[in-house]
């Protein structure tokens, strides 16, 4: 489910979590170091790939991806935590969606 965040700078703000493809034990053994034990006291989350888009006029000027999203919910991502991760991929998505918007032709219309 797409999630209206805020506007910024004239983009509006999407947020969409997207099935994460990568296994969550091979993600924290393989990728992060975990032991077992670590990884079995993992219990209830929510495992995903952040999606964050800018938007203007009904175009995507911009997204960022982040997977390997491990939290209780899907909605501490951007309300909770919304200042970790979640706000770097604001900055991005806008700085790129600037820069797009940049070297569009203007709307005649």
């Amino acid at each position: 489910m797409t999630i209206y965040l805020k506007t910024v700078d004239g983009f509006g703000i999407l947020f969409d979590a997207e099935e994460e493809d990568r296994s969550m034990r091979q993600h924290f053994i393989k990728e992060c170091g975990w032991t077992e034990s670590e990884y079995h006291k993992i219990k209830d989350c929510a495992w995903f790939v952040a999606k964050v888009t800018a938007w203007k006029d009904g175009v995507e000027f911009a997204a960022e991806y982040l997977g390997g999203c491990c939290y209780k919910t899907v909605d501490e991502f951007y309300t909770t935590y919304k200042d970790d991760y979640l706000a770097d991929m604001i900055n991005e998505v806008v700085a790129q969606a600037k820069i797009k918007a940049s070297t569009m032709p203007a709307n005649p219309g």
